[in-house]
């Protein structure tokens, strides 16, 4: 009898949480809300006993980054539940859920890896247990549909670690799947009108785990704050902490809001909580997700590059080279997700029954061996010290004082010197290509098939390359400073045109180079090497293009 695989599933909750006095009774919600959603109808169910088991660090790396990692027993939605902080511009949490397993089982690797890049290897244990004997009001229109719930929460809490045992009562308002938006917000502040009219107020705690562990006193009722308060209130919510308790230095003064410093500082933020993202995403075989992390290493490394001399000199030093790191290490991975899409676009567009199954497979099946490999060096990538460091250091350049020469200089005027830089840079490295590919007449798309090798090919592979990644590091500085000064739209676009057209050309020329290598062995074992020759001389068409765009938008930068 075959047994179904355990799956993980998610959900976004929206809930806004109230302390309120062991005394208060629930009050009557019919009426509540507006024309949109208004609650017709409730329904109370009987007291049901949970007991849920909180996973964290000896220090609380999970709790530091409003994250819970919970084991539940009880209720109807017993099991493993992961609650993250919102994305940027979203409302509510991220809710992940993994099936219950057995007591002794420890946490699940499908949870553990969304939280790897906040762990960092270190170990995880329970850090609290909680009791709690919850009712529920569940909240209906009057066509039945499920608008909210009303949990009414009475909680135990003990620390294993500290002995200690705490209690308090709260209720948490939680809206129904698929009410959102501006209309879940009104039946949310309708609710809390009635709540609060009632006794309650918004809650003084962020969260279970924290009351729970004495880092909020437990018996106090916080004085009353607006919906927003409400609504970041809960386990994990209140957006994104990006910190790490244990590594980050101590909090320090900010710097001053237009200097270089603040810029910078806010620039390399931005990209670690990217990062702590991209991590995730790659550890769950996410599309493009290996892209994503290359090109925020990328991003990375060209800012702190472009801005030197602003942030503590050491720490960036150490963050350029791991970041540099990341992007070697990931540079096969995504390569050959390119090459192996660009086959597979390439053998169907080619004339019918020119390019023959066996060749297609044969390629499909080498590059599908070499992915493994390189999505293999990837991942273990994320499980090295190295990768761990890096995101340390990152932390650690955010939290730590900039040092750098340049920290007090005003961003405006630091920002428009060093991109002044970039441009003369990039524009020197374009014109080097131009002049080499002029001289050359074409050799090195030619060179790769084997239709014309000669002199100079490689020289033109090198300006090319050169000029790549000059003009990238150039539209990654403007794209950086556009988030500050609002302009260079314009010129960030005409550098990723120059961008694309040379990457179209690399990739074009490394998917000839492929081919090539699969048909030598496809001809020693005796079959039809015909259609990869049709496959080649495609892609040596795509290169040549891929080499006149940049010669026009060169000329356009």
């Amino acid at each position: 009898m075959s047994h179904a695989a355990p799956r993980r599933t998610e959900q976004t909750e929206i809930e806004r949480k109230y302390d309120v006095h062991e005394s208060a009774a629930v009050p009557d919600l019919v009426g509540v809300g507006g024309p949109d959603l208004a609650v017709a109808t409730v329904e109370r169910d009987d007291a049901v006993e949970l007991a849920a088991t909180y996973w964290d660090t000896v220090d609380h790396t999970l709790l530091g980054a409003r994250t819970t990692l919970r084991r539940r027993e009880g209720g109807g939605d017993a099991g493993w539940h992961l609650k993250l902080p919102p994305s940027a511009g979203t409302a509510g949490r991220r809710e992940v859920h993994w099936p219950l397993g057995g007591p002794d089982e420890t946490v699940p690797d499908a949870l553990r890896r969304l939280v790897e890049a906040r762990l960092r290897g270190r170990p995880v244990h329970p850090v609290l247990r909680l009791g709690t004997t919850r009712t529920v009001t569940r909240l209906l229109d009057d066509s039945g549909r499920a608008l909210a719930e009303v949990a009414d929460d009475v909680v135990r809490a003990s620390n294993p670690d500290s002995a200690s045992f705490r209690t308090w009562r709260e209720w948490e308002v939680e809206l129904a799947p698929g009410v959102d938006g501006a209309e879940g917000e009104r039946l949310l502040d309708a609710v809390a009108d009635r709540l609060e009219a009632a006794g309650a107020s918004v809650s003084s705690s962020k969260s279970k785990l924290a009351r729970g562990l004495g880092a909020e006193p437990a018996g106090a009722v916080g004085p009353a704050a607006g919906p927003s308060a409400a609504s970041s209130a809960g386990d994990g919510s209140g957006g994104a902490a990006s910190s790490t308790p244990s590594t980050a230095p101590g909090p320090t003064a900010p710097p001053k809001k237009k200097s270089a410093a603040a810029f910078v500082t806010s620039t390399v933020a931005g990209l670690r909580d990217e990062l702590l993202a991209v991590d995730a995403a790659v550890r769950d075989d996410e599309p493009g997700a290996v892209h994503r992390l290359r090109s925020t290493a990328r991003r990375l490394r060209a800012v702190l590059t472009v801005w030197d001399g602003v942030l503590d000199p050491g720490l960036a030093g150490a963050v350029v080279a791991g970041a540099a790191h990341v992007g070697h290490v990931s540079r096969a991975a995504r390569d050959t997700e390119v090459t192996r899409g660009r086959v597979a676009t390439r053998a169907s567009s080619a004339p019918t029954g020119f390019v023959a199954v066996q060749a297609t497979g044969r390629l499909e099946a080498r590059l599908g061996e070499r992915l493994a490999e390189a999505t293999g060096d990837v991942r273990r990538l994320l499980d090295s010290r190295a990768w761990f460091d890096l995101l340390d250091d990152v932390d650690a350049l955010v939290a730590a004082p900039a040092t750098g020469p340049h920290a007090a200089d005003r961003a405006a005027e630091l920002s428009a010197t060093r991109l002044r830089a970039e441009r003369k840079r990039a524009t020197k490295a374009v014109r080097a290509a131009l002049a080499s590919a002029d001289a050359s007449g074409g050799a090195s798309a030619d060179a790769s098939s084997g239709a014309g090798a000669g002199a100079g090919a490689d020289d033109v592979s090198s300006d090319l390359r050169h000029a790549r990644t000059a003009v990238r590091r150039l539209r990654q500085a403007l794209e950086a400073d556009r988030a500050r000064s609002g302009s260079g739209r314009r010129q960030a676009r005409r550098a990723e045109a120059v961008q694309d057209a040379l990457g179209e050309h690399r990739d074009a020329l490394a998917t000839v180079r492929t081919i090539r290598e699969v048909a030598g062995v496809a001809h020693r074992s005796g079959e039809d090497s015909f259609g990869y020759g049709v496959l080649a001389t495609l892609e040596v068409a795509r290169a040549r293009e891929a080499r006149r765009r940049f010669e026009r938008a060169a000329r356009r930068l």
